[in-house]
């Protein structure tokens, strides 16, 4: 029988912690019930145990204001288990921190990226909590671009490139001009592409269904 063994101190949250040079790890081992790792500590190399405080990632402070596309869940921790009922509508947020985290066991690109996010510490009204993988407009990356694009059937516009319920126009096939191009991957394989166009009441963003025709200049 194994005896009991104090702890000789804590380490709190939140921060990176180096692995100690001879630690073993892998990063194709799954994380079991009863898992230690071994890490440089101000008290020399030392054992904390491997369990859902751990995230295998980098956090850091950095302080940014961020416009909130998406309704977000405010989780106490950056722990899916702190989850509140109480959710962020779109709006521009303040963050103070950020935890990128990524899977443990890696078992191909497609699971590693399901398995992949940020999370982001925002002040609230509550004081300071967390959201998960949010959509934000400072992530949308669209390059520049003019061609007229024929949509074949009606789809729906936004003002902005994520799908809000309720929010969206109806805009009937026809053609219409694009002035920019967003593609994003959120998963391995596959791409969403968002265009951004000029109609009369103002510039929207569309991720068509149907299918569209980009109707190229005649030289």
């Amino acid at each position: 029988m194994e005896a009991a063994v104090s702890p000789l101190g804590a380490i709190s949250p939140y921060q990176n912690v180096q692995l100690a040079p001879d630690s073993p790890f892998s990063f194709y081992d799954k994380r079991g019930p009863d898992e230690w790792l071994k890490v440089q500590t101000w008290l020399g190399d030392r054992w904390i145990r491997d369990d859902d405080k751990v995230l295998y990632g980098n956090y850091a402070e950095r302080k940014n204001t961020l416009t909130l596309l998406n309704t977000a869940n405010l989780f106490n921790q950056p722990d899916t288990n702190t989850k509140t009922n109480i959710m962020l509508a779109p709006q521009e947020i303040f963050s103070t921190a950020t935890i990128h985290y990524g899977p443990k066991y890696v078992i191909n690109a497609m699971s590693a990226s399901g398995k992949s996010g940020t999370w982001y510490q925002v002040d609230t009204w509550l004081g300071p909590k967390w959201i998960m993988n949010p959509a934000l407009m400072e992530d949308v990356h669209a390059e520049p671009i003019d061609f007229k694009l024929k949509l074949t059937g009606s789809e729906t516009v936004y003002l902005v490139p994520y799908e809000q319920e309720g929010s969206g126009e109806i805009l009937e096939s026809g053609t219409v001009q694009v002035i920019a191009k967003w593609q994003h991957a959120p998963l391995p394989a596959n791409v969403i592409t968002w265009y951004k166009i000029s109609l009369p009441q103002g510039d929207r963003w569309v991720k068509p269904k149907n299918e569209t025709i980009e109707l190229k200049p005649k030289s």
